[in-house]
This record gives structure tokens, C-alpha cells and sequence, in this order.
């Protein structure tokens, strides 16, 4: 990457995002919600891209005003995949080296490998704020990238980690991951469109015991 350009210029050239897909995020709600402040790149993504899906291999989740997980498995809810994370770390323990409580943890995205991944907030400025990954199929589970989650997406695309950073490689190395904005894609699929190849999906309108 360029010395003068950002993270999120960078991401931007490899993955456009959609026209108008600003979340319209409460950040004063949401940091009286969380008790903190949140990282200027997540901030800058979420008025450039939003919340949704990319390859549907990867989720970034929609910034809640809540700490409150949802009634049952909050799967894709920041406050949901949140509360599953530090459970692990309260339960099975977390990162070697890292002195900081469970609850030092939010979640910010989750891969179709089920890998949920998160910021350690420990330092009073977010944009210091490491990313944490929970690899499901990983040795060790636990893994910190010091990096924010926009240039993380950027290294993960560009192969730009020792490894892949994820249980699932369908976005290491992607030339051209497509975003899909959570509504845009609630829309395709309401109209039997596959949200990622534009194909008609084979199974709309088909109900299922």
C-alpha cells in the first residue's frame, strides 16, 4: 500500500462498495452502550460501506446500541457474537500473553467458517486496538493481528498475513471480493435473486418441513 494512502482508499480499489450504504450510526449511543469509543477506520467503513456480506463467506455485522445479546444465538449480531467470544474466554481462556478480562472484547465480523472476530479494547484511543480472531478450525483458536479490521480485510484479500487468518480461504487472495450491503442483499433474496452471483435462486418460493 501506498504511504499516503489509507486503509480504506485501499480496500476501496480492490472491493467497491454501494451508493448511499451509510448505516446512519448513533456513535454517542453507541459508545454509552459499549463504554467506549470505536476505531476512525470501523467508523469510515461503516459510512463507506455499511454493515452486510462479502463472497457470503464474511460477515461484518451492524453496529448495535446494545450490549444485550439476543433470545438464542445471537449468530451475526455484534452483541450476540460478542457474548459467544467471551464466554470462550472466560470458559476455555484466551490469547497466550494477554493479560486483559473477557470483557475487553467486542466482535465486529464472522466468517462462514465460523471463525467470529473482534477488537481487544484495552487502549483508551480505539484506533490503537488490535484485531482478534476466534479461528474455529485454528491451533491456537486464539490469534491477534496488530492491524484495524478495515486494513485486516485488505491484507486478507492481498495475502498480505504469514497465513490465512480464517478457517475458510475463499477470501485469501481474492482479486475482487464483492460487498453486498445487508439490505441490497435482504432485497435479492426477497425477489429470488443469489445476492452474490446474480443468479435466480433455484430454491425461492419452495417451502421445506
Amino acid at each position: 500500500m501506498p504511504p499516503e494512502e489509507t486503509p480504506l482508499a485501499a480496500l476501496l480499489s480492490v472491493m467497491p462498495a454501494h451508493d448511499g450504504a451509510d448505516e446512519q450510526v448513533d456513535w454517542d449511543a453507541m459508545r454509552r452502550a459499549w463504554g467506549v469509543g470505536f476505531p476512525s477506520d470501523y467508523t469510515a467503513f461503516m459510512a463507506t460501506y455499511g454493515a452486510g456480506g462479502i463472497d457470503d463467506a464474511f460477515g461484518v455485522f451492524t453496529p448495535e446500541a446494545t450490549t444485550q445479546a439476543p433470545d438464542g444465538p445471537g449468530h451475526g449480531s455484534m452483541a450476540g457474537e460478542t457474548a459467544v467470544m467471551r464466554h470462550i474466554w472466560a470458559t476455555e481462556g484466551g490469547p497466550d500473553g494477554v493479560s486483559a478480562s473477557p470483557d475487553s472484547v467486542i466482535a465486529w465480523g464472522g466468517s462462514c467458517g465460523a471463525d467470529i472476530l473482534g477488537w481487544v479494547a484495552v487502549d483508551e484511543d480505539p484506533d490503537k486496538w488490535q484485531v482478534i480472531v476466534w479461528e474455529r478450525h485454528g491451533r491456537p483458536h486464539w490469534k491477534i493481528y496488530d492491524c484495524g479490521m478495515v486494513e485486516f480485510l485488505r491484507r486478507l484479500f492481498a495475502e498480505g498475513f504469514d497465513k490465512c487468518p480464517l478457517s475458510d480461504a475463499s477470501l485469501w487472495g481474492e482479486p475482487a471480493p464483492h460487498f453486498v450491503h445487508w439490505r441490497e442483499e435482504q432485497r435479492r433474496w426477497e425477489t429470488g435473486i443469489d445476492p452474490y452471483t446474480g443468479e435466480p435462486n433455484p430454491y425461492f418460493g419452495m417451502e421445506f418441513d
